[in-house]
């Protein structure tokens, strides 16, 4: 495998980093609409939501997304490819099991920015990283709003 050029890891790491820095404003106006989390036992849903978010993606970014990419090459460079977004209509259509629909709609744009992270970075680590941070934001605003 031929290394990554300079110019393409900075180019991914500057996706991730807008994608985090996104996700703060997002996670506390989803809070706010009043779909945030429940906040239980902090270290218990912590654990929790770090578990839960790497699971995911180990699944979806990990195993299901490049399973299809290989299946739909033609697209591949593309910025939305068939992979990312059949795999992101999945991952959203899950979260109707304990969601409401609204959720697995708001679901499946985030779902894309990790997909592409994945695509960028060629890796899974960096996905379950931003799900889990938006989790967390999400979380936090969770229990901010509730305190207020």
């Amino acid at each position: 495998m031929r290394p990554e050029p300079a110019s393409t890891r900075r180019s991914a790491a500057l996706f991730c980093a807008a994608a985090a820095i996104v996700a703060v404003p997002i996670a506390y106006a989803t809070a706010a609409s009043g779909y945030g989390v429940a906040v239980l036992d902090p270290a218990r849903d912590l654990a929790a939501i770090a578990l839960w978010s790497v699971a995911e993606e180990i699944v979806f970014r990990g195993a299901l997304q490049p399973a299809l990419a290989r299946r739909f090459e033609r697209g591949a460079s593309a910025w939305l490819t068939p992979a990312n977004a059949l795999t992101s209509v999945l991952f959203a259509a899950l979260h109707l099991w304990r969601h409401p629909i609204v959720v697995a709609v708001l679901v499946f744009p985030v779902s894309l920015v990790y997909g592409r992270a994945r695509e960028l970075t060629g890796r899974t680590w960096p996905a379950a990283l931003l799900h889990a941070l938006f989790n967390g934001l999400l979380y936090a605003a969770s229990w901010l709003r509730a305190g207020a």
